[in-house]
Order: structure tokens, then C-alpha cells, then sequence
């Protein structure tokens, strides 16, 4: 199911900025079907939210317990996701507080 709204790549930097995320690496490579990824520490909680472009899914991922250098997802929305960014926000709050 193709979307022409993706999330804000800018949009969502600045959300996480607000949220107190202190962004280590931030990526939006051209010619990667509009994907891009935002890696960040916050209360000393690493996590990467990706925004995949061809599977039109937005993932907040933490490092993998089982191998460094990878990651786990820990919330995923896709398909029925509306491109706002309070349900970044949401699920942003939601894996800080696990």
C-alpha cells in the first residue's frame, strides 16, 4: 500500500530533540525509496526510529540483546499509520517508559 505522505525526516529530528533525545547519527539517503533513520540516547536508553520506505513502516528499534550492532523492533506502525507526529510521540513515550 503506497502513501504519498511519509513522516518528515526534519519533522521527526526535532520532535525527538523536544523530547529530550539527543541524536547521535541521522541519516536520509538518497535513492532508498524515501527511507531514513534517526539513532538516539535518551535517559540513557539507546533507540533507532527508521522509516522504511518500501514497506511503508515507520520502527523505533533499541540494540538487540543477543548481538551488538543489531536491532529489535519495539513498535511498529504500518499501514493503517497516519503520518502524525503525536503517534511518534506516543510511541516514542511508550518504549522510554518500558
Amino acid at each position: 500500500m503506497a502513501n504519498d505522505d511519509p513522516p518528515d525526516f526534519e519533522a521527526s529530528c526535532v520532535l525527538m530533540r523536544d523530547l529530550g533525545f539527543v541524536i547521535q547519527d541521522a541519516q536520509s539517503p538518497p535513492r532508498a525509496f524515501g527511507s531514513w533513520f534517526i539513532c538516539a540516547v535518551a535517559q540513557g536508553k539507546s533507540l533507532r526510529v527508521v522509516w522504511d520506505g518500501r514497506d511503508n513502516a515507520l520502527i523505533i528499534q533499541e540494540p538487540s540483546l543477543r548481538d551488538p550492532g543489531d536491532w529489535s523492533d519495539r513498535w511498529i506502525a504500518c499501514l493503517g499509520y497516519k503520518h502524525k507526529p503525536g503517534e511518534l510521540k506516543n510511541g516514542l513515550l511508550s518504549v522510554l517508559k518500558k
